[in-house]
Protein backbone atom coordinates (compact mmCIF):
# COMPACT_ATOMS: atom_id res chain seq x y z
CA UNK A 1 0.00 0.00 0.00
CA UNK A 2 3.13 1.94 0.64
CA UNK A 3 4.40 1.29 -2.64
CA UNK A 4 1.44 2.69 -4.21
CA UNK A 5 0.95 5.65 -2.71
CA UNK A 6 4.59 6.51 -3.26
CA UNK A 7 3.73 5.92 -6.93
CA UNK A 8 1.03 8.24 -6.88
CA UNK A 9 3.45 10.64 -5.58
CA UNK A 10 5.76 10.27 -7.56
CA UNK A 11 3.53 11.21 -10.78
CA UNK A 12 2.60 14.69 -8.92
CA UNK A 13 5.90 15.24 -8.32
CA UNK A 14 5.94 15.54 -4.95
CA UNK A 15 8.19 13.00 -3.35
CA UNK A 16 7.30 11.33 0.75
CA UNK A 17 10.31 13.28 1.44
CA UNK A 18 12.96 15.72 0.96
CA UNK A 19 16.53 14.50 0.55
CA UNK A 20 19.33 17.09 2.16
CA UNK A 21 23.17 16.09 1.93
CA UNK A 22 24.70 17.85 5.29
CA UNK A 23 27.89 16.54 4.66
CA UNK A 24 30.74 18.69 2.83
CA UNK A 25 32.68 17.14 0.64
CA UNK A 26 36.39 16.72 1.90
CA UNK A 27 39.33 17.70 -0.33
CA UNK A 28 41.74 15.13 -1.56
CA UNK A 29 45.24 14.29 0.73
CA UNK A 30 48.07 11.52 -0.16
CA UNK A 31 51.23 13.03 0.88
CA UNK A 32 53.61 11.03 2.73
CA UNK A 33 55.95 11.76 6.07
CA UNK A 34 58.51 9.77 7.57
CA UNK A 35 58.10 9.69 10.96
CA UNK A 36 61.11 8.21 13.74
CA UNK A 37 59.99 6.80 17.02
CA UNK A 38 61.49 6.26 19.73
CA UNK A 39 59.92 4.92 23.31
CA UNK A 40 61.67 4.23 26.21
CA UNK A 41 59.61 2.21 29.34
CA UNK A 42 62.04 2.05 32.68
CA UNK A 43 59.81 0.87 35.70
CA UNK A 44 61.04 -0.78 38.74
CA UNK A 45 58.69 -2.80 41.22
CA UNK A 46 59.68 -5.15 44.73
CA UNK A 47 57.38 -7.11 46.36
CA UNK A 48 57.96 -10.21 49.09
CA UNK A 49 59.40 -12.79 46.51
CA UNK A 50 59.33 -10.99 43.33
CA UNK A 51 60.93 -7.89 41.66
CA UNK A 52 61.69 -6.27 38.38
CA UNK A 53 64.22 -3.80 36.79
CA UNK A 54 62.60 -3.03 33.58
CA UNK A 55 64.39 -1.09 30.68
CA UNK A 56 62.93 -1.46 26.70
CA UNK A 57 63.58 0.66 23.68
CA UNK A 58 61.56 0.85 20.35
CA UNK A 59 63.45 2.44 18.13
CA UNK A 60 61.13 2.32 14.83
CA UNK A 61 60.45 4.28 11.74
CA UNK A 62 56.59 4.57 10.27
CA UNK A 63 55.94 5.73 6.38
CA UNK A 64 52.73 7.96 6.92
CA UNK A 65 50.27 8.97 4.64
CA UNK A 66 47.83 11.71 4.65
CA UNK A 67 43.87 10.89 4.52
CA UNK A 68 41.42 13.45 2.39
CA UNK A 69 41.34 16.28 5.45
CA UNK A 70 37.97 16.82 6.78
CA UNK A 71 36.01 19.70 8.19
CA UNK A 72 35.25 17.07 11.52
CA UNK A 73 37.77 15.65 13.24
CA UNK A 74 38.25 11.84 14.19
CA UNK A 75 36.56 12.22 17.27
CA UNK A 76 33.23 13.77 15.76
CA UNK A 77 31.60 16.77 15.54
CA UNK A 78 32.63 19.96 17.77
CA UNK A 79 29.61 21.27 20.20
CA UNK A 80 29.96 23.68 17.19
CA UNK A 81 29.12 21.90 14.56
CA UNK A 82 26.77 19.65 16.31
CA UNK A 83 24.78 22.72 17.19
CA UNK A 84 24.88 23.82 13.52
CA UNK A 85 23.88 20.35 12.31
CA UNK A 86 20.94 20.32 14.34
CA UNK A 87 19.77 23.45 13.17
CA UNK A 88 19.75 23.18 9.97
CA UNK A 89 18.34 19.58 10.23
CA UNK A 90 15.11 21.02 12.34
CA UNK A 91 14.86 24.13 9.55
CA UNK A 92 14.85 21.17 7.06
CA UNK A 93 11.97 19.09 8.69
CA UNK A 94 10.00 22.55 8.80
CA UNK A 95 9.98 23.17 5.32
CA UNK A 96 9.60 19.57 4.42
CA UNK A 97 6.31 19.62 6.46
CA UNK A 98 5.40 23.00 5.14
CA UNK A 99 5.24 21.20 1.80
CA UNK A 100 3.41 17.91 3.18
CA UNK A 101 0.44 16.78 2.84
CA UNK A 102 -2.44 17.59 5.31
CA UNK A 103 -3.13 14.12 7.33
CA UNK A 104 -6.57 14.01 5.81
CA UNK A 105 -5.59 14.53 2.20
CA UNK A 106 -3.33 11.81 2.55
CA UNK A 107 -5.55 9.66 4.27
CA UNK A 108 -7.75 9.86 1.37
CA UNK A 109 -5.01 9.61 -1.36
CA UNK A 110 -3.74 6.28 0.06
CA UNK A 111 -7.42 5.20 0.56
CA UNK A 112 -8.05 5.99 -3.18
CA UNK A 113 -4.75 4.21 -4.11
CA UNK A 114 -4.98 0.96 -2.46
CA UNK A 115 -8.37 0.45 -4.24
CA UNK A 116 -6.29 0.64 -7.68
CA UNK A 117 -3.44 -2.19 -6.40
CA UNK A 118 -0.93 -2.23 -8.99
CA UNK A 119 -3.18 -0.68 -11.85
CA UNK A 120 -0.72 1.71 -13.19
CA UNK A 121 -3.56 3.16 -15.95
CA UNK A 122 -5.55 3.85 -12.13
CA UNK A 123 -3.16 5.61 -10.48
CA UNK A 124 -2.11 7.95 -12.90
CA UNK A 125 -5.61 8.90 -13.52
CA UNK A 126 -6.18 8.82 -9.44
CA UNK A 127 -2.65 11.05 -9.83
CA UNK A 128 -4.54 13.49 -12.58
CA UNK A 129 -7.06 13.68 -10.25
CA UNK A 130 -5.48 14.47 -7.55
CA UNK A 131 -4.01 17.20 -9.08
CA UNK A 132 -6.74 19.54 -9.86
CA UNK A 133 -7.11 19.81 -6.15
CA UNK A 134 -6.51 22.64 -4.87
CA UNK A 135 -4.10 21.57 -1.80
CA UNK A 136 -2.23 19.65 -3.89
CA UNK A 137 -1.74 22.67 -6.29
CA UNK A 138 -0.82 24.42 -3.71
CA UNK A 139 1.85 22.50 -2.77
CA UNK A 140 3.05 21.85 -6.07
CA UNK A 141 3.51 25.24 -6.24
CA UNK A 142 5.66 25.67 -3.37
CA UNK A 143 8.06 22.88 -3.97
CA UNK A 144 10.92 24.65 -6.05
CA UNK A 145 10.86 27.49 -3.09
CA UNK A 146 10.92 24.45 -0.67
CA UNK A 147 13.85 22.76 -3.00
CA UNK A 148 15.87 25.67 -3.40
CA UNK A 149 16.13 26.70 0.39
CA UNK A 150 16.71 22.89 1.23
CA UNK A 151 19.75 23.60 -0.77
CA UNK A 152 21.02 26.77 0.84
CA UNK A 153 20.49 24.51 4.54
CA UNK A 154 24.27 23.55 4.71
CA UNK A 155 25.35 23.89 7.91
CA UNK A 156 28.58 25.92 8.52
CA UNK A 157 31.20 23.19 9.78
CA UNK A 158 34.13 25.52 9.44
CA UNK A 159 36.87 25.11 7.17
CA UNK A 160 38.71 21.81 6.33
CA UNK A 161 41.11 21.45 9.23
CA UNK A 162 41.58 17.34 10.40
CA UNK A 163 44.24 15.75 8.55
CA UNK A 164 44.41 11.99 9.47
CA UNK A 165 47.82 10.32 8.80
CA UNK A 166 47.91 6.37 8.50
CA UNK A 167 50.75 3.76 8.25
CA UNK A 168 52.22 2.48 5.20
CA UNK A 169 55.00 0.53 6.89
CA UNK A 170 56.88 0.60 10.00
CA UNK A 171 59.97 -1.07 10.64
CA UNK A 172 62.17 -1.07 13.95
CA UNK A 173 63.67 -2.86 16.73
CA UNK A 174 63.40 -3.33 20.50
CA UNK A 175 66.06 -3.30 22.66
CA UNK A 176 65.49 -5.22 25.88
CA UNK A 177 67.99 -4.92 29.42
CA UNK A 178 65.76 -6.23 32.22
CA UNK A 179 66.14 -8.17 35.33
CA UNK A 180 63.94 -10.17 37.51
CA UNK A 181 64.73 -11.66 40.67
CA UNK A 182 62.49 -14.35 41.92
CA UNK A 183 63.26 -15.68 45.62
CA UNK A 184 61.13 -18.80 47.75
CA UNK A 185 61.39 -19.08 50.96
CA UNK A 186 61.22 -22.68 50.99
CA UNK A 187 59.75 -24.54 53.33
CA UNK A 188 60.16 -25.38 57.40
CA UNK A 189 63.57 -24.42 58.39
CA UNK A 190 63.81 -22.80 55.02
CA UNK A 191 64.39 -26.49 53.40
CA UNK A 192 64.60 -25.72 49.40
CA UNK A 193 64.79 -21.91 49.74
CA UNK A 194 66.58 -20.31 46.45
CA UNK A 195 66.50 -16.79 44.77
CA UNK A 196 66.57 -17.12 40.96
CA UNK A 197 68.17 -13.81 39.07
CA UNK A 198 66.92 -14.00 35.55
CA UNK A 199 68.19 -11.38 32.71
CA UNK A 200 66.70 -10.65 29.77
CA UNK A 201 68.90 -8.42 26.88
CA UNK A 202 69.29 -8.37 23.23
CA UNK A 203 67.74 -6.27 20.24
CA UNK A 204 65.31 -7.86 18.09
CA UNK A 205 63.36 -6.49 15.09
CA UNK A 206 59.96 -6.19 15.75
CA UNK A 207 56.68 -7.61 13.47
CA UNK A 208 57.18 -6.01 10.00
CA UNK A 209 53.01 -6.23 9.99
CA UNK A 210 52.92 -3.91 12.77
CA UNK A 211 51.40 -0.34 11.79
CA UNK A 212 51.54 1.24 15.50
CA UNK A 213 51.50 4.69 14.99
CA UNK A 214 48.99 7.56 14.03
CA UNK A 215 48.78 11.18 13.33
CA UNK A 216 46.38 13.83 13.33
CA UNK A 217 46.71 17.21 12.54
CA UNK A 218 44.48 20.22 13.37
CA UNK A 219 45.86 22.48 10.38
CA UNK A 220 43.33 26.04 11.70
CA UNK A 221 45.21 25.50 15.63
CA UNK A 222 48.62 24.13 14.23
CA UNK A 223 48.79 20.80 16.12
CA UNK A 224 49.43 17.11 15.91
CA UNK A 225 47.70 14.45 18.27
CA UNK A 226 49.63 11.04 18.46
CA UNK A 227 48.11 7.92 18.72
CA UNK A 228 50.09 4.52 19.40
CA UNK A 229 49.84 0.66 19.15
CA UNK A 230 52.13 -1.49 20.99
CA UNK A 231 53.88 -3.91 18.96
CA UNK A 232 53.99 -7.67 19.11
CA UNK A 233 56.65 -8.80 22.15
CA UNK A 234 60.03 -10.24 20.63
CA UNK A 235 62.23 -12.96 21.72
CA UNK A 236 65.91 -11.95 23.23
CA UNK A 237 68.30 -14.32 24.99
CA UNK A 238 68.09 -14.64 28.85
CA UNK A 239 70.11 -16.18 31.72
CA UNK A 240 68.85 -17.68 35.06
CA UNK A 241 71.23 -18.23 37.58
CA UNK A 242 69.46 -21.29 38.18
CA UNK A 243 68.68 -23.12 34.95
CA UNK A 244 71.24 -20.92 32.82
CA UNK A 245 70.90 -19.63 29.23
CA UNK A 246 67.47 -19.52 27.43
CA UNK A 247 65.27 -17.22 25.94
CA UNK A 248 62.67 -14.92 26.84
CA UNK A 249 59.57 -13.26 25.35
CA UNK A 250 59.25 -9.87 26.11
CA UNK A 251 56.62 -7.07 25.92
CA UNK A 252 57.26 -3.42 25.18
CA UNK A 253 54.97 -2.40 27.98
CA UNK A 254 55.06 -3.71 31.67
CA UNK A 255 52.82 -2.12 34.60
CA UNK A 256 52.06 1.42 32.93
CA UNK A 257 49.96 1.45 29.31
CA UNK A 258 49.67 3.53 26.72
CA UNK A 259 47.12 6.26 26.95
CA UNK A 260 44.34 6.59 23.94
CA UNK A 261 46.18 9.68 22.42
CA UNK A 262 48.96 11.54 23.33
CA UNK A 263 47.14 15.36 23.64
CA UNK A 264 47.78 17.75 20.78
CA UNK A 265 51.38 19.27 20.74
CA UNK A 266 51.80 22.51 18.80
CA UNK A 267 52.93 22.45 15.68
CA UNK A 268 52.66 20.32 12.65
CA UNK A 269 54.35 16.85 12.25
CA UNK A 270 57.67 17.05 13.63
CA UNK A 271 59.60 16.69 16.47
CA UNK A 272 57.84 16.34 19.63
CA UNK A 273 57.67 14.42 22.91
CA UNK A 274 55.31 12.95 25.31
CA UNK A 275 55.62 11.20 28.81
CA UNK A 276 52.98 8.49 30.84
CA UNK A 277 54.25 7.80 34.10
CA UNK A 278 53.06 4.82 36.34
CA UNK A 279 52.70 3.42 39.78
CA UNK A 280 56.52 1.68 38.70
CA UNK A 281 58.01 4.19 36.33
CA UNK A 282 57.34 5.80 33.18
CA UNK A 283 56.69 5.74 29.28
CA UNK A 284 59.06 8.19 27.64
CA UNK A 285 57.95 8.67 23.66
CA UNK A 286 60.06 11.22 21.02
CA UNK A 287 58.41 11.73 17.41
CA UNK A 288 60.58 13.34 14.78
CA UNK A 289 59.72 13.65 11.06
CA UNK A 290 62.72 12.41 9.11
CA UNK A 291 61.58 13.77 6.02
Amino acid sequence: MRRDLATVLTILGMPLAIGHALAAEPAPAGATATMEIKVTVREKTKADYHSTAIERVLNAECVMEAAPASQVGSRGPTPEQQAATEAAAAKSGAIAQECAMSDEALANLEAEAAKCGTDEACLTALAMKMSQTPEVQAQVQKMPAAQQAMQDLNPDLGPVRYQLWHPQSCTGTMTVNDTYVDSDPGGEGGDGAYTDTTTASGTAPIMADWRGLFMETDLVKGTTEYRMAEPAPVVVPAKSSRTGAGERRVPLLAGTKLPAQFDPYPGLPGTHKGQVKGDAGAINVEWVLKK
